[in-house]
């Protein structure tokens, strides 16, 4: 197992698979790389693929401090000056989308050299400026409050709500999943759902592309309208499946994702 550690010292795990260009993959809220196990095998043909716990998540789950999108992706950068890596396809999932946004807003393209991000809107907050997001302040206060009274099942109830085939099994996943510690994690998906990205989303130059699914619990125009408002961006959508569309059609997913790198 491979660990780093950041300028506020905190150990973060990392794996590495796979020659070629540099493709990073982030993950989500309250999951690991471990969620990409059926991307990893495929994408590691083509390239040099990198997956990264966030801290608070997965194999990276002790940490008392910085449950804040703008620490995470200050530990993205950090990660790859560490590792040396220029050049960089930066692949982002739900929350990791908001990660790779807060990394442009602080680092610009410093190692970078495109984006993907996967079925996030730029605002997942429900206000009356935004009346088609998520949840609204007291809906996201509630489930922050669920963390600490069941993580189990409050993690539990979100993993499986964002799968379309019921039937899969995702006891490995799950486990990853409550390995985050509740006075981390409940404070950091506040912050997540509150930030507005925007007027960050206008300014990014470099190639990106968005990726959306129909039957997701994000509402798809919202995700679209990322796309939109990129300089440079491009938009796919998975008719069938929703917010996991990577995991329930990897295949597709896997060729998108290589065909976009190699382009």
């Amino acid at each position: 197992m491979s660990y780093f550690k950041t300028n506020d010292n905190v150990k973060l795990y990392y794996s590495e698979s796979g020659q070629g260009q540099n493709l990073l993959l982030v993950h989500g809220y309250g999951c690991s790389g471990k969620y990409f196990e059926r991307n990893i095998p495929e994408l590691g043909q083509h390239f040099h693929v990198i997956t990264v716990d966030l801290r608070g998540h997965g194999n990276s789950n002790t940490v008392n401090s910085g449950a804040r999108i703008s620490r995470l992706a200050t530990d993205i950068h950090e990660l790859l000056t560490q590792l040396n890596l220029t050049n960089v396809t930066y692949l982002g999932w739900s929350m990791g989308c908001s990660v790779g946004w807060s990394y442009w807003d602080l680092f610009q393209n410093d190692r970078l050299s495109k984006f993907i991000f996967v079925d996030e809107p730029a605002w997942a907050l429900s206000t009356k400026e935004n009346p088609s997001g998520l949840l609204n302040y007291q809906a996201t206060l509630d489930f922050c409050k669920s963390l600490f009274t069941n993580k189990e099942e409050a993690l539990g109830s979100f993993i499986k709500g964002i799968v379309i085939n019921k039937a899969l099994n995702l006891t490995d996943l799950l486990a990853e999943s409550n390995k985050g510690k509740a006075d981390f994690i409940a404070p950091l998906f506040y912050n997540h759902m509150v930030n507005n990205w925007s007027d960050v989303i206008k300014t990014i130059t470099i190639p990106s592309l968005v990726i959306s699914g129909k039957k997701s619990f994000f509402n798809w125009r919202l995700v679209k309208q990322v796309s939109d408002e990129l300089p440079k961006g491009q938009f796919e959508s998975f008719a069938n499946v929703g917010h996991m569309l990577f995991y329930e059609e990897a295949d597709r997913f896997n060729k998108l994702v290589t065909n976009f790198v190699q382009a």
